[in-house]
């Protein structure tokens, strides 16, 4: 009831993780330039494209075996997609994303 009673809330607090995720994964790109393709979405939903199509699902499953569950798409399984739930806090938001950059790092040449 509290996420649903005021819809202007529940946007504000979207917008406020998305922007989180955001600046996450732009310092991520910067950091990897030569691994990182580029980064892409709204709102709640992104996505980390990387050079090496391979690179994603390595990312996904070192992200994993430190906790967090990460998907891949795009045609060749390139892309890292991040799907928070509506409802994450940002203190569990930014423990994924640091998970994510340690998947990244780790996975790197």
């Amino acid at each position: 009831e509290a996420y649903w009673a005021d819809g202007s809330a529940m946007e504000k607090q979207t917008r406020a993780r998305g922007e989180q995720v955001e600046q996450a994964l732009i310092a991520i790109t910067e950091e990897n330039p030569a691994d990182v393709k580029e980064y892409r979405g709204r709102g709640l939903v992104w996505g980390l494209e990387f050079h090496d199509k391979e690179r994603a699902g390595k990312v996904a499953r070192c992200a994993f075996d430190h906790g967090l569950l990460i998907e891949t798409s795009g045609p060749e399984d390139e892309v890292v997609k991040l799907l928070p739930a509506l409802t994450i806090t940002p203190d569990e938001l930014d423990e994924g994303l640091h998970i994510l950059d340690r998947a990244v790092q780790e996975t790197g040449h």
